[in-house]
């Protein structure tokens, strides 16, 4: 398959994907607004990975939702190195960044006293929480 094709691909892929998430995950927040893209605690990120479908900026929230989540991985991934006893997360081969938006969500609607947070720190947390890493890691 040439690059153009697999681009098409990963572009249907990621749509289908943002279909799912509002349908699946629900938070107990104020619900989205313009002001949450300024992410200033993890109350707004919860907002933008859980806008409504109908909201006018549902393409650009989940998209600006699965930006952070690849963001926090490869942050994680970064200052992790080879070393895995430095590993935070350890989510099993095959756990997708939907999940872990899910996971998020869901973490932060059980654990309100952490909207207030930065948002990287409540991301990290509830992965954390849901993939712990083994002592042997």
């Amino acid at each position: 398959m040439t690059a153009r094709g697999w681009i098409g691909l990963l572009g249907l892929v990621v749509w289908a994907a943002t279909a799912v998430v509002p349908a699946q995950v629900s938070a107990a927040t104020n619900g989205y607004t313009l002001e949450d893209i300024k992410l200033n605690s993890a109350g707004a990120l919860v907002d933008i990975c859980t806008v409504e479908p109908t909201n006018a900026h549902y393409p650009a929230a989940l998209g600006f939702c699965y930006g952070f989540f690849e963001g926090a991985i490869r942050y994680h991934q970064a200052i992790s190195g080879a070393n895995a006893n430095k590993h935070l997360v350890c989510a099993p081969a095959g756990t997708t960044r939907l999940q872990g938006v899910e996971e998020f969500v869901s973490f932060m609607a059980e654990n309100p006293q952490y909207e207030s947070e930065a948002s990287i720190d409540a991301v990290i947390r509830a992965l954390m929480a849901r993939w712990p890493c083994s002592d042997a890691n």
